[in-house]
């Protein structure tokens, strides 16, 4: 799977590819979602969008240090790979913005520096299970600059209301990655 395909540009005409065995992982110390979709249609029709035949969070025991818990979320991300017929795995990576002072706090406090450790683990799984380093996705690469609230609710017009509400918050940013490779976010 090239980067280019699971880019949110709405503008582009897409170039139609299935990919096969995608997982799609949002990463965090607060819980790592996840999302497996048997095969991606770059140019999906609405009627043939897939939807994810796994998807969930990893949560890693609180009274740990945060070092320990990066570990867990390893060990048990090594499970799900172990688990299903992974061949690509898409990790979406943090951006600083210079303008944000949310995006500074984190980065002042040391959890942007936390989460990249976290996100070095998973992609060394990745690399170990699949043979092949992961696409670290950025998040205005898949989503723009929509915010989650509108990602959910697009999930929701995808795939149902009944589906939207069975998800929880880690794992909408997964299954919002996989709509937008398929050109339906």
């Amino acid at each position: 799977m090239d980067k280019k395909h699971v880019m949110f540009n709405e503008d582009e005409e897409r170039q139609e590819e299935v990919i096969e065995g995608v997982l799609f992982v949002d990463p965090g110390l607060g819980g790592t979602g996840y999302a497996f979709f048997e095969w991606i249609n770059t140019a999906a029709k609405p009627s043939k969008v897939e939807k994810p035949s796994l998807s969930g969070v990893i949560k890693a025991p609180r009274n740990e240090a945060w070092d320990n818990r990066v570990w867990s979320y390893c060990v048990r991300f090594s499970g799900i790979l172990g688990s299903l017929s992974v061949k690509e795995v898409v990790i979406e990576f943090p951006e600083l913005f210079s303008g944000s002072a949310m995006s500074q706090a984190s980065a002042g406090k040391g959890d942007l520096f936390k989460l990249t450790y976290l996100i070095g683990g998973l992609a060394d799984r990745a690399r170990e299970y699949t043979g092949r380093l992961p696409i670290l996705m950025i998040p205005r690469d898949w989503k723009g600059q929509l915010p989650k609230d509108v990602v959910i609710k697009r999930i929701g017009k995808t795939y149902g209301d009944d589906y939207m509400n069975q998800i929880n918050d880690h794992e909408a940013d997964a299954i919002g990655m996989g709509l937008s490779a398929q050109g339906r976010l």
